[in-house]
């Protein structure tokens, strides 16, 4: 990916996470509706899976029964 390509992707990135939509940022980023459709669905997995993870507490487990 050049340095253009990736300031683009950066951008849209950006631009997605405070929610402009997708038409906006196509026509600001010059990317396409496919190619943004990719990104948003792969931030959202992103979000998902730390979400998941949020408030889990590591310190209260008990690895020694790991083994077992």
């Amino acid at each position: 990916m050049n340095r253009t390509n990736k300031a683009k992707r950066d951008l849209a990135i950006r631009m997605l996470k405070v929610d402009i939509s997708i038409d906006e940022v196509a026509l600001m980023s010059g990317l396409t509706i496919e190619e943004l459709n990719a990104i948003k669905s792969d931030l959202d997995k992103n979000d998902s899976e730390a979400n998941a993870m949020k408030g889990f507490n590591f310190q209260n487990m008990n690895f020694d029964d790991i083994n077992k």
